[in-house]
Formats: structure tokens, sequence, C-alpha cells
């Protein structure tokens, strides 16, 4: 852990790293470095310093501007863009719960524990090791090229990812940066193969354009048919909007508004009248939407979602051993990001955290310091 000290230089770069998440999460890449805006940076640094004051700095700040905003938990259709690709509604899923609905599934918490008699398939949740064919990294994550290589012919899998770099605007129409082009079809390069992959997107263009590109650098021929996946939107975990998130946390005296109290609830604190319980509710999940959907897909799928979704798995199927503490060290998850689903031939779920680029996480106050010579 870094010395707890406080320094003007140290309390301007913790502020502008919270400040960067609340601005442009959905999220800025610690590895290929889609850095926050510099005039976000420039400001804040001004404000703090004209102010003197922590708490002036944080009340002139805008609170919610995260790429999971209102327009990605609306219980409205998100329309579908043509500019993303081609698109196949996937209708087993294709109406997003509204918030504060939940599924009548029930789904086992352990690695032990059957599934009742009712249940047509079994969910196994393995241990937060992965396979010693299959190394992980600091902060507990593999590389996707490393896991699907070392899948069994009779494995299946799904990748499902946070989206590649995107444009600074968030809505459904954001696009991924050149950048983010690139990343995307660098993470296609690793996984060339002759087989065909199923793509499952949230319909959002910049996710639409990351399966796209993936497809692109595998070398496929042709775009691939998208499938549109509603549950994966974004508020698969929440209660309450997005909006109502964000004024909960500030309730709470969070700074880092939805990021840290997302954190602090993915690793164990309880928010019940916002979020659900974790692991339940990713259970729920895995036997509602994957394995539910699990034989119309190919062997490989790559399903691509927002932070907000992917952060959750991420923590869940790492049984929290992943490095996504926010609320300690400022890591929130990166591009190209999140968890990969391994099914057996009995349906029994192994779940190992990966990464498409150099690191799983961004650190956004090294990447500030590092910035501006911070010491």
């Amino acid at each position: 852990m870094r010395a707890h000290f406080i320094t003007t230089s140290f309390i301007e770069a913790v502020c502008i790293a919270v400040f960067t998440v609340l601005v442009a999460c959905d999220d800025p890449d610690s590895s290929t470095g889609p850095q926050p805006e510099a005039s976000i940076i420039e400001s804040c640094s001004s404000d703090l310093k004209s102010s003197g004051s922590l708490d002036a700095f944080w009340e002139s700040s805008a609170q919610d501007s995260t790429e999971w905003s209102s327009v990605a938990l609306s219980s409205e259709p998100i329309p579908v863009s043509s500019s993303g690709g081609h698109h196949l509604l996937e209708t087993s899923s294709s109406v997003r719960p509204h918030a504060g609905s939940s599924s009548s599934t029930e789904s086992p918490l352990s690695s032990t524990t059957a599934l009742p008699a009712s249940s047509a398939t079994n969910i196994t949740s393995s241990a937060a090791v992965a396979p010693a064919e299959v190394p992980l990294d600091q902060d507990g994550f593999a590389t996707v090229a490393d896991v699907y290589k070392s899948l069994a012919p009779t494995e299946k899998a799904i990748f499902i990812i946070r989206h590649s770099e995107r444009e600074d605007a968030v809505t459904i129409e954001t696009e991924l940066t050149a950048n983010g082009v690139k990343m995307a079809q660098d993470l296609g390069k690793s996984l060339k193969s002759d087989e065909e992959f199923s793509y499952i997107t949230s319909g959002f263009v910049r996710t639409n354009e990351t399966a796209n590109n993936i497809s692109k650098g595998r070398g496929e021929a042709s775009l691939p048919k998208l499938i549109t996946n509603y549950d994966i939107t974004g508020n698969w975990f929440l209660k309450i909007s997005a909006d109502e998130l964000a004024q909960y946390g500030t309730n709470l005296g969070m700074r880092g508004g939805s990021v840290e109290l997302m954190s602090h609830w993915a690793y164990g604190e309880p928010y019940p009248d916002a979020l659900y319980e974790l692991e339940p509710r990713a259970q729920e999940f895995m036997q509602s939407v994957i394995l539910k959907n699990l034989p119309k897909w190919k062997r490989v799928s790559i399903m691509v979602s927002h932070d907000i979704f992917v952060m959750p798995l991420a923590v869940f199927g790492s049984k929290k051993k992943v490095a996504l503490k926010y609320y300690e060290d400022y890591h929130w998850i990166n591009y190209i990001a999140g968890l990969a689903i391994i099914a057996d031939e009995q349906n029994n779920l192994r779940y190992i955290p990966v990464k498409g680029a150099e690191s799983g996480v961004i650190d956004y106050l090294a990447i500030y310091m590092a910035e501006h010579k911070v010491k």
C-alpha cells in the first residue's frame, strides 16, 4: 500500500483521479493511455488551487457524467443503430428488467451446492485460481488469448468484456477512438483461428464496433452477425437508476460517486436499497442468460458490455481476488477486460478474469501522477 500522507500535490492527484472517473467513466485505459482530458485536469487543478478547499472543489465538480447514465438504464427499448454493424435481437433475453425487478430463478451460492431438482442445468463456481497453464498477472487477470488457447475441445467459453476505448461523449451513438479500434483489432489478432465465434453486444455503437473490430482482427471475411442482448446494457445489478445511484453514494459521503459506491459493494459492503447482492445476482445471470442461451451460441462467444456490468462480474468470478478496489487504490476495470466463463460438457462453470490489453485495470491515480510528475 502506498503511504498515506497529505500534501497539496497528493490531494490534487486524488481529487483529479476521482473526478476523472466521474466525467469519463466507461473509461481510460491504463496501458494504452486514453488519458484524462487536459481541459478537465487543468480546470480541476485551477479550482483546487484557487479555492484552497477540498470541499469547494467537490461542490463545484459535476457529479455524474458516467457512461452508464440514465440513457443506458431506461426501461424503454434501446434503438438499434445502423452504424454498428448487423444485428440480430436475442429474443429470449431482449427485454431488460425494470429497476427493482428480479427474476425468480434460484441459483446455488457455492461450488458444492446442487441446483434444485426442478432446474435443468448445473452451475458450479470454481475457485478463484486459474488453471496452472493460464497465468494470472499481479492484478489477477489472464490474457484472453491464453484462456482461449487453454480451452479443451469439449469446453465452451464466453468472454464478457468491456468495450474498447471510446470517444468522450456518452450516448448510445458514441463511437470508438482510433486507438480503441486498434485495441479491438489487436485483441482479434491474438484470437486468430479457423473457428467461428458468436458475438453478443449491448446494442450500443461502441459495443458493436468493438465486436466488429475483434472480428476484423481475427481475419473474418465479413462483418459478424451481432446478437443484441439487453440484459447486458448495465442495469443488471442495480435496483435504482444510475442518477439515483450517484446521489446515493454522495449522500453517504463518497466523493467518488457511483464508482466508489460500486467498488465498496462489489467487495462486500451491502447497499440493499440500491444494489442486488452480488453473488446470487451474478449466479442468476449465469443461469438465466448464459446457460439458457449457450446452446444457441458457438463454442466461443465474445460478449461486449459496459464497465458497470463487467466490473462486478470480474470481482465475482475471482472470488474478490482481482484488484479493482477503487476505494483503496483507484483501480477500475480497463477497456476490453472482463471475465471468461468456461462451461464443461455438464454445464459446470468456471471463471477466469481476463484482459485484452496490457493491463486489466485502469490506475487513475498513477496516470495522473505520471503525467504531472507528482512524487
